[in-house]
């Protein structure tokens, strides 16, 4: 979601990202997807209070640390996921630790194993790209997924062992998707931080720049101040509006784009929709109407191509 600041990236990171910025003998999409996703700022004890007994959140976390630049209370999901860069791996043991909180993590008869240029390897040509690019302190990035539990783990307990292990190629901020409920969440005596979310036993520190935000639905737009990202599909240069996916109309004539971003006009953004680009916007606003269509009126604006 949207996000003024951004955060450095290595030297490290960039020279891995090089040498995995080859051509793929699968095509791969986008990050991004058509999808519009639209939320809701949130205090801290709205948050809590939304915790019920499987809540699935999205904790994105500042690099280097355990502190959460944002977490997302978001919809159901058939998966939990975990990305980080990797400081060691034990093929012996099958598993890989990871700079996020030094969390260990297991993977064994039965994962599926994908990099940048295959969805699907064998264990020991997933394992010598990993361990060659950790003895090379490139600090590889990866994502880990498995099934969800019947019911959220303990914040205490650690483990997780991967169904599906992915070496990516370009690095990214570390990032949790779990079930949660209440017992997650730690009040602080003497902030800061403002609470404690602990999951698999990594004290995630909530500040009071954390951003907390509830995720709508898929196909459902809440009312009021919002955050939204979706892709681009039309833009009207002359009325000031940008037209996402899904339908929804943004307002954005008076606001001026985020300079993180990679367009800054509408006249860029209509000629990149028309060349074919996949262009995205991120951003905040407020609902005019629900629609159909929604129309938001912007108050800050970010808009990308991604390639």
């Amino acid at each position: 979601m949207f996000a003024i600041t951004r955060y450095p990236r290595t030297a490290a990171l960039l020279a891995y990202a090089g040498t995995l910025a080859t051509a793929c003998s699968e095509s791969t999409a986008p990050a991004s997807t058509d999808t519009p996703q639209f939320g809701s700022t949130l205090t801290l004890p709205q948050f809590q209070s939304g915790l019920g007994e499987a809540t699935r959140v999205e904790i994105r976390l500042l690099p280097g640390g355990l502190t959460a630049r944002e977490i997302e209370l978001e919809p159901d999901d058939a998966e939990e996921q975990i990305g980080s860069r990797v400081t060691a791996i034990s093929t012996a043991s099958g598993t890989v630790t990871l700079e996020l909180g030094g969390l260990v993590i297991s993977y064994g008869t039965g994962a599926r194993f994908r990099t940048p240029q295959h969805s699907n390897v064998t264990r020991s040509a997933w394992e010598s790209q990993v361990e060659s690019a950790v003895a090379a302190g490139q600090l590889p990035t990866i994502e880990v997924r498995r099934n969800p539990p019947t019911a959220p783990q303990a914040p205490s307990n650690p483990t997780f062992v991967a169904l599906d292990l992915r070496l990516m190629d370009k690095p990214d901020e570390p990032k949790i998707e779990a079930y949660v409920n209440s017992s997650n969440l730690e009040a602080v005596a003497a902030p800061p931080p403002e609470a404690i979310l602990r999951v698999f036993n990594l004290a995630i520190a909530v500040t009071s720049a954390t951003r907390i935000q509830s995720v709508a639905p898929p196909g459902t737009v809440p009312t009021g101040s919002i955050e939204f990202e979706a892709r681009v599909i039309a833009v009207d240069a002359a009325a000031g509006t940008l037209t996402l996916a899904g339908g929804a109309i943004v307002r954005v004539a008076d606001v001026p784009f985020d300079s993180d971003g990679d367009i800054f006009t509408l006249a860029s953004a209509a000629s990149a929709v028309a060349a074919g680009k996949f262009v995205r916007a991120e951003g905040r606003g407020t609902v005019q109407s629900v629609g159909p269509p929604p129309v938001i009126t912007a108050t800050a604006v970010k808009v990308e191509i991604d390639d």
